[in-house]
């Protein structure tokens, strides 16, 4: 058990010496050395300048795909010459790989930052479902756009404007290439007229330019400027939002329908518990989205994840949840004429064009959105929008952030383009933003989250090893058979 030189007695010292020493550490690293590896991460999570968060956080590190589908309306011509009922083909989808970038970083004495979005976009041909080429037939929104504002004129009025929209580009719809609708836009004639109108009590209208996301691939100023807490001082604040271009409130909704709040899905606060929902803000959505858990685990690249989707309630109006009330506006509560369940009104915040944001195909929606129209199919699987959310770190590990937006038509007696038309909910494009967690993030993860269980599991190793060391000096002691303890024994007889 020990060197020749050793006593018996210095044996002993050193056998149960060593495995105090082994029992106490595997003791203490079971019992402390979890709680002192969380809150080493957690120190480590807040967002700054030098952090492990900040090089992630400041340019998105995973590949990111916005899937976009226009539909395409596939019978205009009979609707508006003869009032057939509108059918709609979801077209696409047209892939593009999205890379974020934060961009303007101010810091903040008060643990906030401030930060502008920069997201641009690459064509990914090999994932798409059809080609930029694609010429597809959507609704003028410009046109009818204008023919809403015009709609509870007197009719002197509206003459005029009709024949002015007559005579200036004015349509019903219009077709050009998915290139087009997209990010490339077409020249059109009624914004051109409208530029040159200059009318004080209309939008000022910038360019003769449409398309859905015009001039704004690469853009850092075209989601305006978020401040979110950093979480430095405390963690269960990092990454809430405080305010959007200096405001804590949309404004678009009343009370806490416009109050801004939770993540912009850059950041999250971890360690929170599995039931809480989720809560973001998208600034193309004009609101707050609010992902329910469901109870549901699901392993992604060896990580455990906790799904959080939306539900029936999530675009309601008031009628399945009298909070989501709000979302209806003072003036349509008034005229008792809120939207039905399932979609929210974007006029509020689109210059008052009636566009309604919604699950993709309607999913979820009172019946009388989809019922104006043919061709949306709700399929839970492929429309879901959704997170994985692993809760401990507060990485999301998949998400699909999908939503569609749809224009309401409907007939105008006193406009031609929208004369003995049948009302209607067009589809105009669904977005869904999908990403997966790399192998690379992932394996970082894990080992973030592994540490305290290999601290736990040394200490289970350490303790044993200890209490072996000591078991084997009891009995060496019991049967004497120390290396020299016979020596030692007849010399002390």
């Amino acid at each position: 058990m020990c060197c020749d030189c050793c006593g018996v007695t210095q044996q002993k010292v050193w056998v149960f010496g060593f495995g105090t020493l082994f029992a106490v550490s595997g003791l203490l690293s079971i019992i402390w050395w979890p709680t002192f590896i969380d809150n080493m991460i957690m120190e480590s999570l807040p967002l700054t300048p030098t952090s492990k968060t900040y090089d992630k956080w400041i340019e998105l590190p995973i590949p990111v795909y916005m899937r976009m589908f226009l539909w395409n309306w596939t019978n205009a011509e009979d609707v508006q010459l003869r009032g057939a009922k509108p059918n709609f083909k979801q077209c696409g989808p047209y892939v593009y790989r999205e890379e974020r970038m934060k961009m303007d970083v101010e810091w903040h004495a008060n643990k906030t930052v401030t930060f502008k979005p920069r997201r641009t976009w690459f064509w990914e041909e090999e994932l798409s479902g059809g080609t930029q080429e694609d010429m597809l037939t959507l609704p003028h929104l410009p046109s009818i756009a204008a023919s809403v504002s015009m709609r509870n004129s007197p009719k002197v009025i509206k003459f005029f404007f009709n024949n002015e929209l007559n005579n200036n580009g004015g349509a019903l719809y219009v077709t050009h290439s998915a290139r087009e609708w997209l990010f490339e836009g077409f020249y059109d004639e009624f914004l051109h007229y409208a530029m040159t109108l200059n009318n004080p009590l209309a939008p000022p209208i910038e360019t003769d330019q449409f398309a859905w996301f015009l001039n704004r691939n690469g853009s850092k100023e075209f989601e305006g400027a978020f401040t979110v807490h950093t979480g430095v001082g405390d963690i269960k604040e990092m990454g809430e939002i405080k305010f959007w271009n200096g405001n804590n409130h949309t404004g678009w909704y009343d009370g806490e329908c416009g109050r801004l709040n939770g993540s912009t899905t850059d950041l999250f606060v971890p360690d929170e518990p599995i039931e809480k929902p989720l809560t973001i803000f998208i600034a193309d959505t004009c609101r707050i989205i609010n992902l329910e858990p469901t109870g549901k685990s699901y392993e992604i690249e060896g990580i455990k994840g906790w799904l959080y989707e939306i539900t029936p309630h999530t675009f309601d109006n008031g009628q399945r949840n009298e909070h989501m009330k709000c979302y209806c506006t003072a003036e349509r509560q008034a005229a008792n004429d809120c939207p039905a369940s399932g979609a929210t009104d974007l006029a509020p915040c689109g210059e008052g064009v009636p566009m309604y944001l919604s699950a993709d195909h309607f999913m979820y929606a009172d019946d009388s959105y989809a019922s104006t129209i043919t061709g949306t199919e709700p399929n839970y699987e492929r429309d879901n929008f959704y997170i994985i959310m692993e809760r401990k770190m507060g990485v999301p590990l998949k998400v699909n952030a999908a939503v569609m937006v749809s224009l309401f038509i409907e007939a105008d007696e006193d406009i031609d383009i929208l004369k003995g038309l049948p009302s209607f909910y067009a589809p105009m494009f669904t977005s869904a933003n999908q990403a997966v967690i790399s192998k690379e993030l992932a394996s970082e993860l894990k080992l973030a989250l592994s540490l305290p269980a290999i601290g736990r599991w040394t200490g289970v190793g350490l303790l044993c090893v200890g209490l072996i060391i000591i078991v084997m000096g009891i009995v060496l002691t019991i049967k004497r058979k120390w290396r020299g303890q016979a020596a030692a024994d007849r010399a002390a007889l």
